[in-house]
């Protein structure tokens, strides 16, 4: 019983120990809505460019590895056989 007794005292002893404006490493909404409003967002011509770079990327990752191209949802030949489950 002495046990539980000083394990309950510790859990209060660290719940009371951060006051209420305080947080750790949480950004509290207000200040993520300021830190947006004063950046600018790239054009939408360059995020496109940029996923897509990163999406062929990915891709090409895929296909060297497991010898599927995902482009074109179709096997390749190498490393794995692909059979298909359901027509």
């Amino acid at each position: 019983m002495a046990a539980t007794a000083a394990a309950t005292v510790t859990a209060t002893a660290a719940a009371s120990s951060c006051s209420k404006g305080e947080s750790v490493g949480i950004a509290a909404p207000a200040d993520l809505t300021k830190k947006a409003k004063k950046g600018r967002s790239p054009p939408a011509e360059e995020m496109e460019a940029f996923f897509a770079a990163a999406e062929g990327d990915v891709a090409r990752r895929f296909a060297a590895k497991y010898n599927y191209d995902v482009v074109t949802d179709a096997p390749m030949d190498g490393r794995y056989e692909w059979v298909r489950v359901r027509p």
